[in-house]
């Protein structure tokens, strides 16, 4: 005999599909807002920078063209050129120690009070590739200073002296240890992450790629990830 579902429970499974969908429409719209809001508002803060800069240098276009009342093109080119230069200085002041120090005091007392500003900055640093993505840097790092080295993944730089390190666990990488390491004791590799990956997982299988990474090894391991990506 077949069981009779009562059209409460239909109703109610169908209700609970609306409310489902509607909660990750709109936690994909939220995300979607999240990553655009502060491209606008970097885009909103170059825009009136370079038409600042524009108006500044506008009067010399009465040089360059007497008696036209559109300012000249070469003044948009003029101030491009400017923003462009105005840009890379700031980043070039940041990039040395004692500007970071400054840049940060400002940050701590001034800018991480407005609001989004904090989201915009992670987000520059991202697309700039400034900030290097956690698991992205190979390294083998000797912690106890025994010369028994271990395959790691770099998750955070502490400063230009100290790195944060994650060292996972064979055959199981989702476990492994968290070491606070100093440059002096760490070797960064110039391999991929799933190279390095590959050899945890396989219990050291491949691990020739972290010492020789532009040996025939390597290209052996790289060429059979390629062809199980396409199989896949």
């Amino acid at each position: 005999m077949e069981a009779n579902i009562p059209d409460s429970t239909i109703i109610l499974d169908k209700t609970d599909q609306e409310v489902s969908m509607k909660a990750y429409l709109t936690k994909v719209f939220l995300a979607g807002t999240v990553v655009i809001l502060p491209l606008l508002i970097i885009f909103l803060v170059l825009s009136l920078t370079f038409d600042l800069i524009f108006d500044l240098i506008s009067p010399i276009s009465h040089f360059l063209s007497p008696g036209q009342e559109e300012p000249h093109w070469i003044i948009d080119v003029i101030a491009l050129i400017l923003l462009g230069a105005l840009v890379f200085t700031l980043g070039l002041l940041v990039d040395h120690k004692r500007g970071r120090k400054v840049m940060k005091s400002v940050e701590t007392e001034y800018l991480d009070r407005i609001p989004l500003y904090s989201t915009i900055r992670e987000t520059v640093n991202q697309f700039s590739e400034l900030k290097d993505m956690p698991f992205t840097q190979v390294v083998l790092i000797d912690p106890f200073g025994t010369g028994a080295l271990m395959t790691g993944f770099v998750t955070e730089r502490v400063n230009e002296k100290m790195y944060t390190v994650f060292v996972p666990t064979a055959p199981n990488p989702t476990n492994g240890n968290i070491y606070h390491i100093p440059v002096s004791q760490i070797k960064f590799l110039d391999v991929s992450s799933d190279l390095a990956m590959r050899s945890v997982v396989g219990m050291g299988t491949g691990s020739s790629c972290l010492f020789a990474p532009h040996g025939e090894v390597c290209e052996q391991v790289k060429e059979e990830i390629q062809e199980e990506e396409a199989e896949a």
